[in-house]
């Protein structure tokens, strides 16, 4: 059986590789049709997903994640929220732009959380895009509270809103914790609410 540390190590991999493929219009034309649905009407991203996830834990959130980065574009890398004054200390989680994630190998666990996850990027569309502190509490909180078949079809109209404002999510852990998400919800959802929080209340930055 595989460590955590190794399969971080390919959820990275995997996303790199799915960034490649959509470097083809008409691979990432397929890929983005598995937005928002399961695994089963997803015929058409079978023939460049089914080698790498036939079989293993967390099918769905493969397919849902290489439909989303299709949904955002082969030139999106960048990993995690992009920081501005308010968000400045999300910088030292993020690449610079054009650069997939790097490998996870022998990466302390404390070092995986700190990358930005859901509730990073949600908080920095409160902080950098004008979103409503508010109703994206509110967003987030349902979606930690919905089954993993409704969150998966939700997740296409939130990251196509927060791509058009200019946040990536980061992919490899997105993936993570919608792989996480199907045995540990509860945990998933209050790291993604420990992350908005603490994100939106960390003191501004010169």
């Amino acid at each position: 059986m595989s460590t955590m540390a190794e399969r971080r190590t390919a959820y990275d991999a995997y996303v790199t590789h799915i960034h490649g493929l959509c470097r083809d219009p008409g691979t990432r034309r397929r890929l983005s049709t598995g937005l928002g649905r399961p695994v089963e009407e997803c015929d058409q991203m079978d023939k460049f997903l089914t080698r790498y996830t036939a079989g293993r834990p967390g099918r769905r959130a493969h397919y849902t994640v290489a439909s989303l980065i299709a949904l955002a574009g082969p030139e999106v890398h960048t990993p995690g929220v992009r920081p501005t004054r308010r968000s400045g200390t999300l910088a030292a989680q993020t690449e610079p732009a054009g650069q997939p994630n790097p490998p996870a190998t022998g990466v302390a666990p404390d070092a995986w959380f700190r990358r930005p996850n859901l509730g990073t990027a949600l908080a920095a569309a409160v902080l950098d895009a004008g979103w409503s502190e508010d109703r994206t509490a509110d967003r987030l909180h349902v979606m930690t509270r919905i089954g993993d078949d409704q969150l998966h079809r939700r997740l296409p109209t939130l990251i196509r809103r927060l791509l058009s404002d200019g946040l990536t999510p980061d992919w490899g852990v997105l993936l993570h914790d919608l792989v996480q998400r199907s045995y540990r919800p509860d945990t998933v959802g209050l790291r993604w609410r420990d992350a908005f929080y603490l994100t939106l209340h960390q003191p501004a930055t010169d």
